[in-house]
């Protein structure tokens, strides 16, 4: 029995379709091929995320709520499904959601709707004009293909006043630019939504959706070519990390990028990318050589253009917050960096953040490491676990009988390997690793066993299980397999599993850093918001504070929170730190407690004084980093808080009360 012979059987409502939906995050991985099985053919034809699997499950949402009509258009996305089954493979390896279910039910209530059901959509001025820009099928008004671009670019609550554009390049960028301005229509761009969606649940919304106007999808800017003599790669607008990233690794070449699904030129923009590979190949400006941008006017412009200002200063300061993009980037250079052969992993865990920090940072002032990270275990067993609930008892497991709480998570060549093995005590290599992914159901399985309840006894656990005897045990009883690890995935989906598992990529360590594929782990059926920034780390204690901190003010607001990872730049200089509020983005009162936490630990991070936050370098990317980072932010004073608090207001409105 095939999977589509599966789905035909099961018959479900529009409604349950929706109670499916409600639990998607929107993360985009249907939107690129990491599992090998291709991708969505209804997308790849058509493009408007109204036909991705995620933009089904927000059309569903939108008509199950009466948010919006049925139209003519409905029948053709509905239809435009194949049933192929390749978004349940891709989706419920990240979420456990299945999202085909979900396009069966709408073909099936598309197939009973009346004709007097449909509403009509009529074609105006302003969409004849932007269809002669980009052609009769890339521009639309239809309320049901905008209703798939709720909660990435429309805020929940707007009207569905919009037009939606595909331009294929520049050209067509600025003429839509220039014909918005000429009508006085707001307009703004989208790439793969994925900041958008973590941000638009949260008081953010306002000052990051669009309310009405022309929202100009840069899907196919498609542009990818990779330059080996020079190392560098020429990217679209509407190519993902993962996809740059799988052209780079052909030429033994690495890019430095942000989650799989992220747009390069948009994140390039947006946060200047970070990642665990920063303290090597740095931030900001330091990713890309020149960028083709259309400004506000339609103007194209390169960074190397002669007659440009100087492209690589900003204003800088607390009250610096922009929170829209310097221009559209449509094209950029990106650099590249080696892979090498000897290539390896290592971790070392802690108990405890104090010493995990000082360890990375001393690596950090000797330039160790390709990737450099200080990992929380929260964010490590999230990353391994193919479940929440394996995640959940994977975590508990650690923290009680393991006592790990903290790993110092390095990718380096094998004379760097040896300076941190010299250094630690006892290390997790890669084949370890290996048995943890591919075992951790069955170590999940082992959470009231005997045997960790006599690891637990031991005075050192850590040691006693990476250093000692118990190890060889541990191995044995783990039982790594793709054949055990596919067991936890829906009946229909295990061959699949199995097979995508027995890929040696599916579980190399290095390569899961590189195509950054199990970061989407963390928005299975909820929401993060991560509270983030840099912070100078010439005082450690520093940096401790400020984790305790963030750790109390999420602890008033009653939010499940962790940190994530804290990893350090310019040879530990300043290090990156993000911090994570877990919610359920379906909860609006959830929501506006992670409002209230992010305004409360953005201000108190201002007021602690050598702490740049996220707030303030979000758009800075095309900028050098040391023209946003030096000289060192100082302690605000009460003065200036009371500036900062009017800004905040005035941008985010007056919700949120101190």
């Amino acid at each position: 029995m095939t999977l589509k012979d599966v789905v035909s059987m099961e018959k479900i409502t529009l409604d349950d379709a929706a109670a499916i939906a409600k639990k998607g995050t929107h993360c985009g991985m249907c939107k690129i091929d990491f599992l090998g099985t291709g991708l969505c053919p209804s997308g790849k034809k058509h493009g408007f995320i109204a036909y991705w699997p995620q933009g089904r499950m927000e059309i569903v949402k939108a008509l199950a709520s009466g948010r919006v009509k049925p139209t003519e258009k409905l029948i053709e996305i509905a239809n435009s499904c194949s049933f192929c089954g390749i978004c349940d493979r891709q989706c419920n390896f990240a979420t456990q959601l299945r999202p085909e279910k979900v396009a069966k039910a709408l073909k099936e209530y598309v197939d009973n709707l009346d004709k007097s059901d449909f509403q009509s959509v009529l074609e105006d001025d302003v969409l004849r004009e932007l269809r002669g820009i980009v052609g009769e099928e890339w521009a639309t008004n239809d309320p049901i293909i905008i209703s798939s671009y709720i909660r990435t670019i429309i805020h929940p609550d707007s009207e569905l006043n919009f037009y939606i554009v595909m331009p294929k390049n520049a050209e067509e960028i600025s003429k839509v630019i220039k014909f918005a301005n000429k009508h006085n229509m707001p307009f703004m761009p989208r790439s793969g939504g994925t900041l958008l969606t973590c941000a638009t649940p949260t008081v953010l919304s306002k000052a990051f959706c669009l309310e009405r106007g022309i929202i100009i999808d840069l899907f196919r800017l498609k542009k990818l070519e990779i330059h080996p003599e020079s190392c560098t790669a020429t990217v679209g607008a509407g190519i993902t990390a993962f996809e740059l990233q799988k052209a780079a690794y052909e030429h033994k070449l690495r890019a430095h990028l942000a989650e799989a699904g992220a747009h390069v030129c948009a994140n390039i923009a947006s946060t200047g990318i970070t990642s665990t590979w920063q303290n090597r190949y740095g931030w900001a400006a330091d990713n890309y050589v020149d960028v083709e941008i259309v400004d506000d006017e339609g103007d194209i412009k390169n960074h190397s253009d002669m007659d440009i200002k100087n492209p690589y200063t900003t204003e800088r300061g607390f009250t610096d917050i922009t929170l829209t993009p310097p221009g559209i980037i449509t094209e950029s250079i990106v650099k590249l960096h080696p892979v090498f052969d000897d290539e390896d992993v290592v971790l070392v865990p802690f108990d405890n953040l104090k010493d995990a920090l000082s360890m990375v940072m001393k690596l950090a002032k000797r330039d160790v490491g390709l990737s450099l990270v200080i990992l929380s275990r929260k964010y490590l067993t999230e990353f391994l676990c193919p479940t929440p609930q394996i995640a959940k008892d994977f975590e508990y497991i650690l923290k009680n009988y393991m006592k790990l709480n903290y790993v110092v998570d390095v990718i380096c060549n094998k004379d760097d390997k040896k300076i941190v093995e010299e250094m630690a005590d006892y290390t997790i290599d890669k084949n370890l690793m290996k048995s943890l992914l591919l075992g951790s159901p069955r170590l999940a399985s082992l959470k009231d066993s005997e045997f960790l309840k006599i690891l637990s006894e031991e005075e050192d656990p850590l040691k006693a299980i990476f250093a000692g005897p118990m190890r060889k045990h541990l191995e044995k009883g783990l039982d790594a397999s793709p054949e055990q690890i596919a067991q936890v995935f829906d009946e229909d989906l295990r061959d699949f599993f199995k097979k995508a598992y027995s890929k040696p990529e599916m579980s190399d360590i290095i390569w899961l850093h590189a195509f950054r594929i199990l970061p989407s782990r963390l928005m299975r059926q909820r929401l993060f918001f991560a509270q983030a920034g840099m912070i100078w780390a010439d005082d450690e204690d520093k940096i401790l504070k400020l984790i305790d901190m963030l750790a109390e003010v999420c602890d008033k607001y009653k939010l499940e929170h962790s940190l994530g990872f804290i990893s350090p730049m310019d040879d530990g200089k300043y290090a990156f730190f993000e911090y994570d509020y877990f919610y359920d983005h379906n909860d609006p009162d959830a929501t506006k407690r992670v409002s209230q936490a992010l305004i409360e630990t953005t201000e108190k991070c201002l007021l602690m004084g050598d702490i740049l936050m996220v707030l303030n370098y979000l758009f800075k990317g095309l900028y050098r980093k040391e023209h946003v980072l030096y000289p060192k932010p100082k302690a605000i004073s009460k003065e200036e808080q009371e500036l900062f608090r009017e800004l905040i207001e005035s941008i985010l409105g007056e919700e949120l009360k101190w």
